[in-house]
């Protein structure tokens, strides 16, 4: 117990400089940013605060239109004019308060957010970041990235790698003014959860909980659709090995919606692709047969032993396929390619997590499953060591 407490004591010494920020600021609608907008209350009341200065205040069912007009934002409200500000606040008057964005140029479905929006302007267009409390968006992120008809113990799964993902990638986006944006590159992201109520549970069970490896840092909690039956190690995918991302046999993952996949390209363009962008022998017999005669027995890294510069995961991302563990097979004039799983395959499998929680297994087993040597720590104890 003594140890126990000595490791988090070091944990919690070496996060004094890291700020466990309980807002989170997020850049919505981050790859397609609108020049117009209207914004409407759903919940609770807010201030609209332009330039410093509160000019407005807003209930539920009252609208803005915002629009970008070279380095400023027009603001308008009911056909009149308010005004043109550098920078735009709406903020919540109480807790619970919500609001809703519908594109109007270009047009997009109306999205609803929690707590707080600041506006400015960006490259001529909107630059929207939800200030968001991160227990609000860590809902909104498991809900986007699993579903709503999952099981509440794969939630809670869902939930720790989501919270440790943006502690550890909170200064992702510093440059442009918030922490994380929307989008697949950081956690996908649309707003409030509203489909399932279990998911908003399994948020509130597991606040705080997020996981650290063997040296008490917080991890890369990556993950990825299905694995095919076998995870990869970090460096096979990226290029920095890490203790906690280690290849597993992952049984769990077969079967499952996005476990295997096949496509095909012809012979000569599969052979050209090769002889251009990697100079490959293709007119050798025996290289050659690398190319047509393809079966690994699990991942690997390299396409062929004669070449370690063609890496699996190049020949993904060049030929757009959903994953680096395939099969090649020739057939007359035409490649086949039979794959197993989808994503870049290191960490945890969505897919395999979800079966494991349906069968009865608990989501630290399912964590410790995945991320190896792993340790699950609650960071609210922070305060109380700070004495805050």
């Amino acid at each position: 117990m003594k140890k126990l407490l000595f490791i988090s004591l070091v944990f919690l010494s070496s996060l004094s400089g890291f700020a466990i920020r309980e807002v989170i600021k997020v850049g919505i609608y981050w790859g397609n940013r609108p020049s117009s907008t209207l914004i409407s209350i759903q919940n609770g009341s807010y201030q609209v605060i332009a330039d410093g200065n509160v000019i407005k205040d807003l209930e539920v069912n009252q609208t803005l239109v915002i629009r970008a007009s070279e380095s400023n934002v027009q603001l308008s409200s009911g056909g009149t004019s308010l005004g043109s500000f550098k920078n735009l606040g709406i903020k919540r008057k109480s807790w619970g308060s919500t609001f809703s964005i519908r594109g109007l140029s270009p047009k997009t479905a109306k999205r609803t957010y929690n707590d707080n929006l600041h506006i400015s302007i960006y490259r001529n267009r909107l630059k929207l970041v939800n200030d968001v409390y991160i227990e609000h968006y860590i809902a909104g992120v498991v809900e986007a990235e699993s579903g709503s008809r999952e099981t509440y113990e794969y939630y809670k799964v869902q939930a720790i790698i989501a919270r440790t993902y943006v502690l550890t990638n909170i200064h992702k986006y510093s440059k442009y003014g918030f922490n994380v944006c929307d989008r697949v590159n950081s956690q996908v992201y649309k707003g409030v959860s509203t489909k399932n109520p279990d998911i908003v549970r399994a948020v509130n069970d597991t606040k705080g909980l997020v996981l650290v490896d063997s040296d008490i840092n917080l991890i890369q909690a990556v993950f990825h659709s299905n694995s095919g039956g076998q995870t990869v190690n970090s460096e096979d995918a990226w290029s920095q090995p890490l203790s906690y991302l280690r290849s597993v046999s992952d049984t769990f993952s077969n079967g499952m919606p996005h476990f295997n996949w096949n496509t095909y390209v012809t012979t000569d363009k599969w052979l050209a692709y090769f002889k251009k962008n990697h100079s490959y022998p293709v007119e050798d017999s025996s290289a050659r047969e690398f190319l047509l005669s393809y079966c690994p027995e699990s991942r690997e890294r390299y396409l062929s032993p004669l070449d370690t510069n063609i890496l699996l995961k190049t020949i993904r991302k060049d030929w757009g396929l959903r994953s680096t563990y395939f099969t090649i097979k020739e057939e007359e004039d035409k490649v086949y390619i039979v794959g197993k799983g989808f994503g870049h395959g290191v960490g945890l499998s969505q897919e395999g997590a979800m079966r494991m929680a349906k069968s009865g297994m608990a989501y630290n087993k399912i964590l410790h499953y995945y991320y190896k040597d792993t340790h699950l720590i609650h960071l609210s104890a922070l305060d109380f060591f700070r004495g805050e």
